[in-house]
């Protein structure tokens, strides 16, 4: 999935590209956003070559997707959660850690709202989509890897904020 995964954010960086890319693709992707992930026709054909099974991999995929038509700011290596750190440290605001809380929280039912509140806090940012999408991919495994890798990259990036290693 890895491989997949790479060539699927290359892809929708295509369609981003400001000279040769798609925006009417872009549109569709954004407005899939309004839908339950994966049921917005207009949407199928940016995603579904990219999908392989019908279950939680196939909505987080187009999820992703939407939500890097509304943030189309890639840096490969920089984690979504240190970005949301650093927008937390920009704006002293206690309430963007609730939202990263909740979001780490978050069942199926929730996950898109919170990921679209927490993607648009980090507006201004570029973050790795790749890492991003592949850490969507796995939200559900039940030893919550992806969500302990997120805290451990947004809590440690606050340390410089005055909170001590434990």
């Amino acid at each position: 999935m890895s491989d997949r995964v790479e060539g699927f954010i290359e892809r929708l960086l295509r369609l981003a590209h400001p000279e040769t890319g798609h925006p009417g693709a872009l549109a569709a992707l954004r407005r899939s956003l309004a839908f339950e992930p994966g049921t917005y026709a207009k949407s199928f054909p940016y995603v579904e070559p990219f999908v392989s099974g019908n279950d939680w991999k196939r909505k987080a995929l187009y999820l992703a997707a939407g939500l890097f038509a509304e943030h189309q700011k890639h840096q490969p290596g920089r984690p979504f959660a240190r970005v949301l750190a650093e927008v937390k440290q920009e704006r002293g605001s206690e309430s963007l850690e609730q939202r990263f809380i909740a979001l780490l929280d978050a069942d199926e039912d929730q996950i898109a709202y919170r990921l679209r509140q927490n993607v648009r806090l980090a507006s201004e940012h570029p973050f790795d989509w790749v890492r991003f999408t592949k850490d969507l991919l796995n939200w559900f495994h039940p030893d919550r890897f992806v969500q302990i890798h997120w805290a451990r990259a947004y809590f440690g990036g606050l340390k410089e904020e005055g909170k001590e290693e434990v």
